[in-house]
């Protein structure tokens, strides 16, 4: 099995026996969580785990996770010591953190203004797909969570931002890598599952919002911004009207719009299947992958987007679970015509 090792300072704690690392791109801190016995593997006292130290978490010599402890959880009794040790990546911060005055940008970039709050944190960010145009104004309210904030931009810009295993943030979008080792039931799926459902999906995407007024816009024209995304999987009337989360232009609601279609219509395929042991024939799992699915239990032969991989480790051995959805789920391209869909399954 592989060698796991939280990392503290000088320190490399082994020795684990439960195990969960969760990584995915629609949360922006991965997590662990980690069970051991009292004393470490190499036969020393017990060194504590204290809550808020900085730790990486590494598989064999892959860093997976760096940021912080979180909680610390001993539990003992007369036969049995056990600590349960669980943290996020550095980007914990910024999902938890407020800021006391209103910051304010003009006329900056999603990469510019994500750069700005990261760096209060400690957290650097780059990105690897163009952001779109800049922000007019934005600012940060006071007690308003810095994640929330940051997750509103990136959804106006139809990204995502996502932890590195370096504790850094990424701005990208849908994944065009693709792992070589398909998923294939009745070979290395373990088992498998799948929620299919229309009820969070509707026939029209109605994005309303307000455009600050400047020269050349102001009056009805800045009042009144309104875009359309239709999904035609859903053949009855279903509408529902999204108001834009803050200032917005019709590009910003048109690609909100299409965002809250194709997030809807991916999340209405949902499919989890799990795997034995952590790597596939080229490496850990890893998601924002494309991955081959061959199910024709679901009558699915083709492509996946692998959204997250949680790594577990208890009685039972080391699995996998893997959450795909179709590619057009986290990317804003057009959906496949439902009456040719050969390739998708669904029941």
């Amino acid at each position: 099995m592989d060698d796991v090792r939280l990392v503290i300072g000088s320190e490399a704690h082994a020795g684990w026996t439960e195990i969960r690392v969760m990584r995915s791109i629609e949360a922006v801190a991965d997590t662990f969580e980690l069970t051991l016995t009292e004393r470490w593997a190499d036969g020393e006292e017990p060194r504590p785990i204290r809550a808020g130290v900085a730790c990486e978490l590494w598989i064999d010599d892959e860093r997976v996770v760096t940021g912080y402890v979180d909680d610390v959880a001993p539990s003992y009794d007369a036969q049995k010591h056990t600590v349960t040790a669980s943290g996020r990546s550095k980007a914990g911060d910024l999902v938890d953190c407020s800021l006391s005055g209103t910051l304010q940008w003009k006329g900056r970039t999603l990469l510019a203004i994500a750069r700005d709050l990261a760096k209060r944190f400690g957290i650097e960010v780059r990105s690897e797909v163009s952001e779109g145009e800049v922000f007019q104004v934005e600012a940060l309210e006071p007690g308003e969570p810095v994640w929330d904030f940051l997750e509103q931009l990136a959804r106006r810009r139809a990204v995502r931002i996502v932890s590195l295993s370096d504790g850094n943030l990424l701005i990208t979008r849908a994944g065009t890598g693709r792992i070589a080792t398909p998923l294939t039931l009745g070979e290395n799926v373990l088992r498998a599952s799948g929620e299919f459902s229309l009820r969070e999906r509707f026939s029209d995407y109605i994005v309303q919002g307000q455009q600050s007024g400047r020269d050349g816009n102001s009056g009805a024209a800045a009042a009144h911004v309104k875009a359309l995304a239709k999904d035609n999987g859903v053949t009855r009337y279903r509408p529902t009207v999204v108001l834009a989360d803050g200032p917005s232009t019709t590009a910003d609601a048109k690609r909100r719009a299409e965002w809250q279609r194709n997030t809807a219509w991916g999340r209405g395929q949902g499919l989890i299947y799990t795997v034995n042991g952590w790597r596939h024939a080229g490496g850990l799992w890893a998601p924002n992958r494309l991955v081959r699915v061959d199910d024709p239990w679901l009558g699915i032969a083709g492509d996946r987007l692998i959204m997250s991989v949680q790594f577990s480790l208890d009685e039972q051995g080391g699995r996998t679970e893997l959450r795909v959805m179709p590619r057009e789920a986290a990317d804003l391209v057009k959906l496949p015509d439902p009456k040719k869909n050969s390739e998708s399954g669904g029941w």
